[in-house]
């Protein structure tokens, strides 16, 4: 049975990124991912694994910096696996805050699903504008 939350360990595309992409790659993972949200154009469309992967690296970039999701100490450990590496790139809290707007812009798949119902949609907002509200206050 797969996972499909609003939670960055609730997502099996999420969780796969982090435990391949992430795990072997480190910071030139999150700023691939970062940029392939961010570089979509609002013309484009941004395919779920895509934006997935983006919002988990975001999600790297906040926990890097201590500004991480409240979220199991053990999950938040493995956001921080990289933190030394990505911390010393400040440059990626902003392309991080570009992706998360893609992200939940128009022509993102991840938007689209869970904002097709009411009270997904109420969820996916005010968890994403969390993300982009601790990474803001990283800047």
């Amino acid at each position: 049975m797969g996972a499909f939350g609003v939670g960055i360990f609730e997502d099996d595309t999420s969780l796969d990124w982090i435990e391949e992409e992430y795990a072997s790659g480190g910071v030139e993972a999150v700023r691939a991912a970062l940029d392939e949200a961010a570089d979509t154009s609002a013309a484009d469309y941004l395919e779920v694994d895509a934006g997935s992967a983006a919002r988990a690296a975001a999600e790297a970039v906040a926990a890097s910096f201590d500004a991480g999701p409240a979220i199991d100490e053990d999950d938040l450990e493995r956001l921080r696996e990289h933190e030394e590496d990505i911390a010393q790139d400040d440059g990626l809290i902003a392309l991080a805050l570009r992706a998360v707007r893609r992200i939940t812009a128009e022509n993102s798949e991840l938007a689209e699903l869970w904002t097709e119902e009411e009270a997904s949609a109420a969820v996916w907002t005010a968890e994403m504008d969390g993300l982009e509200t601790r990474l803001r206050g990283l800047l």
